[in-house]
């Protein structure tokens, strides 16, 4: 039986007491009296008016509620080993082993299942089972925890489930950008959408932000695995990455083996500085000089090479001064030698 027939046979008691309702008012206007009283006939053609336009707006609204049902996804549970990831699924594996995942399947086992029913729709090849439209880190979960899975079935096409996985996505606070470049570069790959342009027109997203995450998700592999989790890369660093790959390929692919093969462990700003090849900043040095115990001058030493050395006013003569000029020559002719 269709959840369209089990509602309506639920509710036909009802629907049979608004329509009694309606039968008892054309009765009280026949008989001319109610329970206070004799109505005059203008009182009780709209006593009657009221109570059958009041049963009617109550059927109608049950009728709504039903066709609301029609077509709609069906819940029931599955096995998790028959439902696979969609293949446009942008949840990166790091996204399974964090902390994050760790408590939703925690508060997965708890609850002895999903609470909160996954989307899924049935393969086109008699089956082979379901792909998850989304809800796959809930998925991943009772899989892991070998539970069935309460999902949603519905029928949709290929650029349907997109669209609602995209959007769905969209609410989430946690995907990193190379996610959701992966995401749509798998799209337009499969050829969902002819264009760019297209894409982010029928979804409704931004143009420049679908660029800047297929930036991002179209990195060469081996710069993308001199970062702990490609979910670390920030939009911002997606151009400038991209940028130097164009500017020097053979360099920055150089440089990424050389971070990867590399015992020190860098945060992800320090890698996009070592692949894009910025030197690190260095720092002013100065040191005091000193006499008796009391500073009279200072010697800098500036990231550039250039040094600096500043003498308190009153401390050097005009003849102390040049000779201090012409000690500083010779020291230098002798480091010269």
């Amino acid at each position: 039986m269709s959840i369209k027939d089990r509602l309506a046979k639920k509710t036909e008691g009802l629907v049979k007491e608004l329509n009694q309702s309606a039968h008892d008012a054309a009765s009280n206007t026949n008989s001319g009296r109610d329970a206070r009283g004799p109505l005059t006939a203008p009182g009780q053609m709209l006593a009657f008016r009221t109570q059958m336009q009041e049963s009617a707006t109550k059927i109608e609204e049950l009728e709504s509620r039903l066709k609301n049902f029609e077509g709609g996804a069906i819940v029931q549970k599955i096995d998790a080993k028959l439902i696979r990831p969609s293949k446009w699924a942008n949840r990166h594996e790091y996204s399974f082993n964090n902390a994050k995942f760790s408590a939703l399947k925690a508060e997965i086992e708890a609850a002895g299942g999903n609470v909160q029913p996954i989307l899924v729709r049935a393969l086109k090849t008699p089956n082979l089972g379901y792909e998850v439209v989304y809800g796959h880190r809930r998925h991943r979960a009772c899989l892991d925890l070998d539970y069935p899975v309460l999902a949603f079935i519905g029928e949709l096409s290929d650029k349907e489930l997109f669209a609602m996985m995209e959007r769905e996505n969209r609410h989430r606070d946690d995907l990193s950008p190379y996610e959701q470049g992966e995401m749509y570069r798998r799209a337009l790959d499969d050829g969902i959408f002819p264009s760019l342009r297209q894409l982010a027109g029928e979804l409704s997203v931004d143009v420049g932000l679908v660029s800047k995450a297929l930036t991002i998700a179209r990195l060469p592999q081996p710069v993308l695995a001199c970062f702990e989790s490609p979910t670390m890369i920030q939009y911002r660093w997606g151009k400038e990455l991209s940028t130097a790959i164009q500017d020097d390929p053979e360099g920055i692919l150089a440089r990424a083996v050389a971070v990867r093969s590399s015992a020190k462990k860098y945060s992800a700003r320090e890698v996009v500085e070592q692949l894009v090849g910025k030197p690190k900043a260095e720092t002013i040095v100065t040191h005091q000089i000193k006499r008796k115990g009391k500073t009279i001058g200072k010697m800098v030493r500036k990231p550039d090479g250039i040094v600096d050395i500043t003498i308190n006013a009153g401390i050097l003569e005009p003849k102390a001064a040049s000779k201090l000029l012409m000690q500083i020559e010779e020291f230098l002719l002798v480091e010269e030698k």
